[in-house]
Protein backbone atom coordinates (compact mmCIF):
# COMPACT_ATOMS: atom_id res chain seq x y z
CA UNK A 1 0.00 0.00 0.00
CA UNK A 2 1.22 3.25 -1.16
CA UNK A 3 2.33 6.02 1.87
CA UNK A 4 0.71 9.24 1.53
CA UNK A 5 3.04 12.01 3.16
CA UNK A 6 0.75 14.71 4.85
CA UNK A 7 1.71 17.76 6.69
CA UNK A 8 4.83 17.76 8.78
CA UNK A 9 6.44 14.59 7.40
CA UNK A 10 3.84 11.78 9.02
CA UNK A 11 2.61 9.26 7.14
CA UNK A 12 -0.48 7.62 7.28
CA UNK A 13 -1.96 4.24 5.44
CA UNK A 14 0.85 2.00 6.30
CA UNK A 15 -0.05 -1.61 5.64
CA UNK A 16 -1.67 -3.68 9.02
CA UNK A 17 1.55 -4.87 11.20
CA UNK A 18 3.92 -2.50 10.20
CA UNK A 19 5.53 0.20 12.32
CA UNK A 20 8.19 3.10 12.25
CA UNK A 21 11.28 2.32 13.26
CA UNK A 22 11.33 5.40 15.25
CA UNK A 23 8.17 3.71 16.79
CA UNK A 24 9.93 0.67 17.55
CA UNK A 25 12.95 2.86 19.36
CA UNK A 26 10.20 4.37 21.62
CA UNK A 27 8.95 0.76 22.12
CA UNK A 28 12.49 -0.22 22.86
CA UNK A 29 13.26 2.42 25.70
CA UNK A 30 9.90 1.94 26.80
CA UNK A 31 10.29 -2.25 27.52
CA UNK A 32 14.06 -1.82 28.47
CA UNK A 33 13.43 0.91 31.28
CA UNK A 34 10.19 -0.77 32.61
CA UNK A 35 11.48 -4.41 32.77
CA UNK A 36 14.83 -3.15 33.71
CA UNK A 37 14.52 -0.42 36.54
CA UNK A 38 11.06 -1.33 38.02
CA UNK A 39 11.93 -4.74 40.05
CA UNK A 40 15.35 -6.06 39.04
CA UNK A 41 18.13 -4.51 40.19
CA UNK A 42 16.76 -5.40 43.51
CA UNK A 43 15.82 -8.45 42.89
CA UNK A 44 19.38 -9.34 41.49
CA UNK A 45 21.20 -7.25 44.49
CA UNK A 46 19.37 -10.19 46.90
CA UNK A 47 22.18 -12.82 44.48
CA UNK A 48 24.77 -10.62 43.82
CA UNK A 49 24.98 -7.80 46.04
CA UNK A 50 27.96 -5.60 44.80
CA UNK A 51 28.48 -7.43 41.99
CA UNK A 52 24.89 -6.31 40.68
CA UNK A 53 25.91 -3.86 38.16
CA UNK A 54 28.45 -6.81 36.44
CA UNK A 55 25.62 -8.83 36.36
CA UNK A 56 23.07 -5.84 34.56
CA UNK A 57 26.19 -5.33 32.21
CA UNK A 58 26.04 -9.25 31.24
CA UNK A 59 22.30 -8.79 30.78
CA UNK A 60 22.57 -6.16 28.06
CA UNK A 61 25.08 -7.70 26.34
CA UNK A 62 22.53 -11.04 26.15
CA UNK A 63 19.67 -8.34 25.72
CA UNK A 64 21.67 -7.09 22.49
CA UNK A 65 22.39 -10.11 20.75
CA UNK A 66 19.16 -10.96 21.00
CA UNK A 67 17.35 -8.01 19.90
CA UNK A 68 20.39 -7.59 16.71
CA UNK A 69 19.08 -12.07 16.28
CA UNK A 70 14.70 -10.37 16.33
CA UNK A 71 15.45 -7.53 14.10
CA UNK A 72 17.39 -9.71 11.58
CA UNK A 73 14.58 -11.69 11.67
CA UNK A 74 12.42 -9.13 10.46
CA UNK A 75 15.12 -7.52 7.96
CA UNK A 76 14.85 -10.80 5.93
CA UNK A 77 10.96 -10.58 6.42
CA UNK A 78 11.16 -14.18 8.30
CA UNK A 79 7.52 -14.24 9.25
CA UNK A 80 6.06 -13.43 6.14
CA UNK A 81 8.24 -15.57 4.50
CA UNK A 82 7.57 -18.57 6.95
CA UNK A 83 3.73 -17.97 6.96
CA UNK A 84 3.87 -17.90 3.32
CA UNK A 85 5.82 -21.86 2.77
CA UNK A 86 3.14 -22.90 5.62
CA UNK A 87 6.34 -23.83 7.56
CA UNK A 88 5.39 -26.43 10.42
CA UNK A 89 8.36 -26.10 12.78
CA UNK A 90 7.50 -22.28 12.81
CA UNK A 91 4.53 -23.27 14.19
CA UNK A 92 5.62 -24.56 16.60
CA UNK A 93 8.05 -22.15 17.66
CA UNK A 94 5.24 -19.66 17.80
CA UNK A 95 3.55 -21.95 19.85
CA UNK A 96 6.36 -21.85 22.53
CA UNK A 97 6.91 -18.16 21.88
CA UNK A 98 3.16 -17.48 22.79
CA UNK A 99 3.37 -19.07 26.04
CA UNK A 100 6.63 -17.72 26.89
CA UNK A 101 5.28 -14.56 26.39
CA UNK A 102 1.97 -15.20 28.36
CA UNK A 103 4.31 -16.66 31.25
CA UNK A 104 6.40 -13.30 31.17
CA UNK A 105 3.48 -11.10 30.89
CA UNK A 106 1.71 -12.61 34.01
CA UNK A 107 5.11 -12.55 36.24
CA UNK A 108 5.61 -9.03 34.91
CA UNK A 109 2.37 -8.06 36.26
CA UNK A 110 2.71 -9.64 39.43
CA UNK A 111 6.09 -7.23 39.92
CA UNK A 112 4.76 -4.29 39.18
CA UNK A 113 1.70 -4.97 41.31
CA UNK A 114 3.65 -6.13 44.21
CA UNK A 115 5.97 -3.06 44.31
CA UNK A 116 3.01 -0.65 43.66
CA UNK A 117 1.33 -2.10 46.34
CA UNK A 118 4.15 -2.04 48.97
CA UNK A 119 6.04 0.95 48.40
CA UNK A 120 3.24 3.56 46.90
CA UNK A 121 0.15 2.73 47.63
CA UNK A 122 -0.13 0.31 50.96
CA UNK A 123 -3.60 1.72 52.08
CA UNK A 124 -5.27 0.93 48.24
CA UNK A 125 -6.83 -2.60 47.77
CA UNK A 126 -4.58 -4.55 45.64
CA UNK A 127 -7.19 -5.53 43.42
CA UNK A 128 -7.76 -2.02 42.62
CA UNK A 129 -4.12 -2.01 41.33
CA UNK A 130 -4.62 -5.67 39.34
CA UNK A 131 -7.53 -3.52 37.28
CA UNK A 132 -4.75 -0.54 37.12
CA UNK A 133 -2.95 -2.20 35.31
CA UNK A 134 -4.81 -5.04 33.45
CA UNK A 135 -7.17 -2.71 31.83
CA UNK A 136 -5.15 -0.66 30.14
CA UNK A 137 -2.59 -2.99 28.71
CA UNK A 138 -5.34 -5.03 27.19
CA UNK A 139 -7.22 -2.65 25.12
CA UNK A 140 -3.52 -1.35 24.30
CA UNK A 141 -2.99 -5.11 23.20
CA UNK A 142 -6.31 -6.09 21.68
CA UNK A 143 -5.62 -2.70 19.82
CA UNK A 144 -2.40 -4.17 17.81
CA UNK A 145 0.55 -2.50 17.57
CA UNK A 146 -0.14 0.74 15.41
CA UNK A 147 -2.11 2.03 18.63
CA UNK A 148 0.62 0.57 21.47
CA UNK A 149 3.43 1.97 18.76
CA UNK A 150 1.54 5.47 18.61
CA UNK A 151 1.03 6.08 22.45
CA UNK A 152 4.82 4.85 23.18
CA UNK A 153 5.85 7.15 20.55
CA UNK A 154 3.50 10.70 21.94
CA UNK A 155 4.81 9.26 25.94
CA UNK A 156 8.43 8.14 25.63
CA UNK A 157 9.79 11.90 25.20
CA UNK A 158 8.22 13.12 28.21
CA UNK A 159 9.32 9.82 29.85
CA UNK A 160 13.12 10.13 28.28
CA UNK A 161 13.05 13.73 30.20
CA UNK A 162 11.98 12.98 33.53
CA UNK A 163 14.15 10.10 33.58
CA UNK A 164 17.08 12.31 32.29
CA UNK A 165 16.29 15.04 34.61
CA UNK A 166 16.09 13.06 37.85
CA UNK A 167 19.27 11.65 37.02
CA UNK A 168 21.32 15.02 36.12
CA UNK A 169 20.00 16.51 39.25
CA UNK A 170 21.12 13.40 40.80
CA UNK A 171 22.81 14.08 44.55
CA UNK A 172 23.65 11.86 47.53
CA UNK A 173 26.59 10.38 49.22
CA UNK A 174 27.84 8.28 46.55
CA UNK A 175 30.18 5.57 47.34
CA UNK A 176 31.09 3.90 43.93
CA UNK A 177 33.49 1.60 45.60
CA UNK A 178 30.32 -0.53 45.98
CA UNK A 179 30.20 -1.99 43.12
CA UNK A 180 33.83 -3.75 43.37
CA UNK A 181 34.58 -6.47 43.39
CA UNK A 182 33.75 -7.76 40.19
CA UNK A 183 33.20 -10.94 41.68
CA UNK A 184 32.19 -10.96 45.49
CA UNK A 185 31.17 -14.68 44.84
CA UNK A 186 33.26 -17.51 43.68
CA UNK A 187 33.00 -16.96 39.27
CA UNK A 188 31.43 -20.13 38.95
CA UNK A 189 28.31 -19.65 40.95
CA UNK A 190 27.83 -16.03 39.89
CA UNK A 191 27.70 -17.45 36.37
CA UNK A 192 25.38 -20.20 37.54
CA UNK A 193 22.95 -17.75 39.06
CA UNK A 194 22.58 -15.47 35.73
CA UNK A 195 19.78 -17.84 34.11
CA UNK A 196 17.40 -17.08 37.08
CA UNK A 197 16.74 -14.55 35.80
CA UNK A 198 15.50 -15.18 32.69
CA UNK A 199 12.32 -13.44 33.19
CA UNK A 200 14.05 -9.46 32.34
CA UNK A 201 15.63 -11.00 28.84
CA UNK A 202 13.94 -11.35 25.52
CA UNK A 203 11.82 -7.84 25.72
CA UNK A 204 11.98 -7.59 22.06
CA UNK A 205 10.72 -10.98 20.84
CA UNK A 206 7.22 -9.31 19.79
CA UNK A 207 8.82 -7.41 17.09
CA UNK A 208 9.54 -10.66 15.04
CA UNK A 209 5.66 -10.26 14.25
CA UNK A 210 5.90 -6.99 13.19
CA UNK A 211 7.06 -4.92 9.84
CA UNK A 212 9.48 -1.90 10.53
CA UNK A 213 9.50 0.67 7.67
CA UNK A 214 12.58 2.93 7.89
CA UNK A 215 12.94 6.44 8.46
CA UNK A 216 16.62 8.09 7.51
CA UNK A 217 17.93 8.01 10.95
CA UNK A 218 19.32 4.92 13.07
CA UNK A 219 16.37 5.10 15.79
CA UNK A 220 16.81 1.41 16.46
CA UNK A 221 20.34 1.23 17.01
CA UNK A 222 20.40 4.50 18.88
CA UNK A 223 17.16 3.69 21.17
CA UNK A 224 19.06 0.28 22.71
CA UNK A 225 22.37 2.34 23.14
CA UNK A 226 20.56 5.13 24.98
CA UNK A 227 18.62 2.17 26.87
CA UNK A 228 21.30 0.69 27.79
CA UNK A 229 23.24 3.38 28.82
CA UNK A 230 20.36 4.70 31.53
CA UNK A 231 20.05 1.77 32.84
CA UNK A 232 23.78 0.64 33.45
CA UNK A 233 24.33 4.37 35.20
CA UNK A 234 21.01 3.90 37.05
CA UNK A 235 22.04 0.72 38.78
CA UNK A 236 25.42 1.89 38.94
CA UNK A 237 24.61 5.24 40.98
CA UNK A 238 21.55 2.42 42.93
CA UNK A 239 24.52 0.07 44.29
CA UNK A 240 26.71 3.26 44.94
CA UNK A 241 23.80 4.97 46.97
CA UNK A 242 22.44 1.78 48.24
CA UNK A 243 24.97 -0.88 48.95
CA UNK A 244 23.97 -4.14 49.68
CA UNK A 245 20.44 -2.52 51.07
CA UNK A 246 19.40 -2.25 47.20
CA UNK A 247 17.48 -5.31 47.75
CA UNK A 248 14.89 -3.72 49.66
CA UNK A 249 14.43 -1.02 47.02
CA UNK A 250 11.50 -2.87 45.49
CA UNK A 251 11.60 -0.23 42.35
CA UNK A 252 15.05 1.67 41.64
CA UNK A 253 13.29 3.67 38.83
CA UNK A 254 11.16 5.41 41.45
CA UNK A 255 13.39 5.59 44.70
CA UNK A 256 16.33 7.04 42.91
CA UNK A 257 14.29 10.46 41.73
CA UNK A 258 14.28 11.20 45.97
CA UNK A 259 18.25 12.17 45.69
CA UNK A 260 17.17 15.03 43.42
CA UNK A 261 19.30 18.18 44.20
CA UNK A 262 16.12 20.37 43.38
CA UNK A 263 13.79 18.59 46.17
CA UNK A 264 14.91 21.20 48.83
CA UNK A 265 13.41 23.82 46.63
CA UNK A 266 10.20 22.32 45.07
CA UNK A 267 9.66 19.47 47.39
CA UNK A 268 9.77 15.43 46.37
CA UNK A 269 10.57 14.68 42.59
CA UNK A 270 9.42 10.81 43.46
CA UNK A 271 5.77 11.25 41.27
CA UNK A 272 8.11 12.13 38.58
CA UNK A 273 9.73 8.57 38.00
CA UNK A 274 6.39 7.14 39.35
CA UNK A 275 4.54 8.36 36.01
CA UNK A 276 7.22 7.19 34.17
CA UNK A 277 6.90 4.09 35.18
CA UNK A 278 3.36 3.43 35.49
CA UNK A 279 3.40 4.57 32.17
CA UNK A 280 5.78 2.69 30.61
CA UNK A 281 5.11 -0.90 32.47
CA UNK A 282 1.66 -0.31 30.87
CA UNK A 283 2.97 0.18 27.30
CA UNK A 284 5.26 -3.31 28.28
CA UNK A 285 2.91 -4.99 29.49
CA UNK A 286 0.49 -4.04 26.56
CA UNK A 287 3.42 -5.03 23.77
CA UNK A 288 4.06 -8.58 25.66
CA UNK A 289 0.53 -9.07 24.94
CA UNK A 290 0.58 -8.52 21.20
CA UNK A 291 3.34 -10.32 20.94
CA UNK A 292 1.22 -13.45 22.92
CA UNK A 293 -1.49 -13.02 20.37
CA UNK A 294 0.61 -12.46 17.42
CA UNK A 295 2.45 -15.97 18.29
CA UNK A 296 -0.43 -17.61 18.79
CA UNK A 297 -2.27 -16.50 15.66
CA UNK A 298 1.01 -17.76 13.60
CA UNK A 299 0.92 -21.19 15.61
CA UNK A 300 -3.18 -22.13 15.11
CA UNK A 301 -4.40 -19.43 12.83
CA UNK A 302 -6.64 -18.02 16.35
CA UNK A 303 -5.55 -14.99 18.61
CA UNK A 304 -8.54 -16.24 21.12
CA UNK A 305 -6.80 -18.44 23.10
CA UNK A 306 -3.93 -16.04 23.91
CA UNK A 307 -6.54 -13.09 23.76
CA UNK A 308 -8.24 -15.04 27.15
CA UNK A 309 -5.48 -16.97 29.07
CA UNK A 310 -3.34 -13.51 29.91
CA UNK A 311 -6.41 -11.96 31.64
CA UNK A 312 -7.58 -15.16 33.04
CA UNK A 313 -4.04 -16.03 34.58
CA UNK A 314 -4.26 -12.92 36.11
CA UNK A 315 -7.69 -13.42 37.72
CA UNK A 316 -6.86 -16.99 39.02
CA UNK A 317 -3.89 -15.27 40.76
CA UNK A 318 -5.93 -12.47 42.27
CA UNK A 319 -9.03 -15.63 43.18
CA UNK A 320 -6.59 -18.04 44.54
CA UNK A 321 -2.72 -16.84 45.51
CA UNK A 322 -2.33 -14.80 48.43
CA UNK A 323 0.07 -12.91 47.44
CA UNK A 324 1.43 -11.61 44.05
CA UNK A 325 4.81 -11.53 45.40
CA UNK A 326 4.91 -15.13 46.01
CA UNK A 327 4.13 -15.44 42.49
CA UNK A 328 6.89 -13.02 41.37
CA UNK A 329 9.43 -14.84 43.47
CA UNK A 330 8.56 -18.12 41.78
CA UNK A 331 9.61 -16.87 38.78
CA UNK A 332 13.43 -16.53 39.63
CA UNK A 333 13.82 -20.10 40.91
CA UNK A 334 13.75 -23.31 38.51
CA UNK A 335 11.37 -21.56 36.27
CA UNK A 336 13.77 -18.81 35.84
CA UNK A 337 15.99 -20.99 33.95
CA UNK A 338 13.12 -21.87 31.36
CA UNK A 339 12.45 -18.92 30.57
CA UNK A 340 16.10 -17.85 30.22
CA UNK A 341 16.52 -21.20 27.69
CA UNK A 342 13.36 -20.60 25.81
CA UNK A 343 14.14 -16.55 25.72
CA UNK A 344 17.97 -17.43 24.27
CA UNK A 345 16.87 -19.96 22.16
CA UNK A 346 13.55 -18.64 20.68
CA UNK A 347 14.65 -15.97 18.48
CA UNK A 348 17.78 -17.40 17.29
CA UNK A 349 16.06 -20.67 15.99
CA UNK A 350 13.35 -18.12 14.42
CA UNK A 351 15.92 -16.50 12.37
CA UNK A 352 17.93 -20.03 11.37
CA UNK A 353 14.47 -21.03 10.01
CA UNK A 354 14.14 -17.97 8.22
CA UNK A 355 17.41 -17.93 6.42
CA UNK A 356 17.29 -21.67 5.82
CA UNK A 357 13.55 -21.07 3.90
CA UNK A 358 15.30 -18.05 2.26
CA UNK A 359 17.48 -20.14 1.06
CA UNK A 360 14.81 -23.20 0.01
CA UNK A 361 11.88 -20.71 -1.67
CA UNK A 362 13.95 -18.26 -3.66
CA UNK A 363 11.68 -17.33 -5.82
CA UNK A 364 8.96 -17.26 -3.32
CA UNK A 365 11.05 -14.81 -1.47
CA UNK A 366 12.27 -12.61 -3.98
CA UNK A 367 8.25 -12.18 -4.69
CA UNK A 368 7.10 -11.68 -1.14
CA UNK A 369 6.26 -7.39 -1.85
CA UNK A 370 4.89 -8.58 -5.17
CA UNK A 371 1.19 -7.84 -5.25
CA UNK A 372 -1.19 -10.94 -6.68
CA UNK A 373 -2.00 -10.59 -10.29
CA UNK A 374 -4.64 -13.20 -11.59
CA UNK A 375 -3.45 -15.11 -14.55
CA UNK A 376 -5.41 -13.88 -17.91
CA UNK A 377 -8.39 -16.12 -18.85
CA UNK A 378 -7.90 -18.93 -21.76
CA UNK A 379 -9.94 -17.26 -24.37
CA UNK A 380 -8.10 -16.55 -27.90
CA UNK A 381 -8.88 -12.98 -29.05
CA UNK A 382 -10.78 -13.24 -32.70
CA UNK A 383 -8.25 -12.99 -35.12
CA UNK A 384 -8.35 -9.69 -37.49
CA UNK A 385 -9.32 -11.03 -40.76
CA UNK A 386 -13.15 -11.34 -38.98
CA UNK A 387 -12.97 -7.78 -38.24
CA UNK A 388 -11.58 -6.85 -41.37
CA UNK A 389 -15.06 -9.03 -42.93
CA UNK A 390 -12.08 -10.53 -45.04
CA UNK A 391 -13.63 -14.38 -44.23
CA UNK A 392 -17.33 -12.61 -45.24
CA UNK A 393 -15.50 -12.01 -48.79
CA UNK A 394 -14.12 -15.70 -49.08
CA UNK A 395 -17.38 -17.05 -48.34
CA UNK A 396 -19.34 -15.17 -51.11
CA UNK A 397 -17.14 -15.99 -53.44
CA UNK A 398 -16.85 -19.81 -53.01
CA UNK A 399 -20.74 -19.62 -53.13
CA UNK A 400 -20.78 -17.45 -56.46
CA UNK A 401 -17.66 -19.53 -58.12
CA UNK A 402 -18.47 -23.30 -56.95
CA UNK A 403 -21.64 -25.16 -57.01
CA UNK A 404 -23.49 -26.39 -53.50
CA UNK A 405 -24.26 -30.46 -53.13
CA UNK A 406 -27.47 -31.31 -52.18
CA UNK A 407 -25.84 -31.56 -48.11
CA UNK A 408 -25.00 -27.81 -48.40
CA UNK A 409 -21.23 -28.26 -49.20
CA UNK A 410 -19.28 -27.08 -52.00
CA UNK A 411 -18.60 -29.31 -55.22
CA UNK A 412 -15.43 -29.63 -56.03
CA UNK A 413 -14.82 -28.96 -60.11
CA UNK A 414 -14.23 -31.94 -62.35
CA UNK A 415 -10.31 -30.81 -63.25
CA UNK A 416 -9.83 -31.53 -59.04
CA UNK A 417 -11.16 -34.59 -58.95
Amino acid sequence: MKNVKIQHGIYKNLPSGTIYNSQAGAIIFAIGIAFKLTAAPGVVNQTYRSSTLWAFMIFAAVEIAITAGVFAFVRMRGDDLLRCTASKPYRVVCAVAAVWLILKGTFYFCYCVSYLARELFGGVEPSLLYLLFLFPAVYLGVKGSRTIARTTEILVPVLFVLIAFNLVFFDTNNDFGRNLPIFSMEPTDFFAQLPRFGLWIGDALPFAFLRVKNKRLPYISGSIVITAGIVLVTVMLGVAAYGNSLRTVSDLLIHIAGFNQLSMEIGRMEWTNLFAAVAMSILSLAFVYFGATAACDRAIDSRMPAVAMFPLAVALIVAIVPSSQSVAEFSTREMGYALSAVGIVVPFFMTALAMRAKRKFKGIYSHLDDEFVPAPLPYPSPPASVADNIMQGYKAFAEENFPAQDNGALDVPEEEK
